[in-house]
């Protein structure tokens, strides 16, 4: 199962993806933790490109949550079984 969350700042993504990760026994990838380090500084995103393409070939089942769409978000919207906006 594959799950990718997205919609609004503040909409709740991470507490569902938390959720379902728990629900389901299932790997869970919080961009907003790869974007952001300590004091809300920008991370790289090259950094950031290759821990999202590392996840997702490693993960057979996951959830993400997130928009970014400079963040593989092609390939997410493609592998997910379903997307909850």
């Amino acid at each position: 199962m594959k799950i990718a969350i997205i919609g609004y700042s503040g909409a709740g993504k991470s507490t569902l993806a938390e959720k379902l990760s728990n629900f389901y026994s299932i790997p869970k990838l919080h961009i907003d933790r790869l974007q952001f380090k300590p004091g809300w500084k920008d991370s790289n995103r090259d950094w950031i490109l290759k821990k999202m393409k590392t996840f997702l070939s490693k993960h057979e089942d996951w959830v993400i949550d997130g928009n970014y769409t400079w963040c593989s978000y092609e390939e997410r919207m493609e592998q997910a079984d379903q997307i909850i906006f």
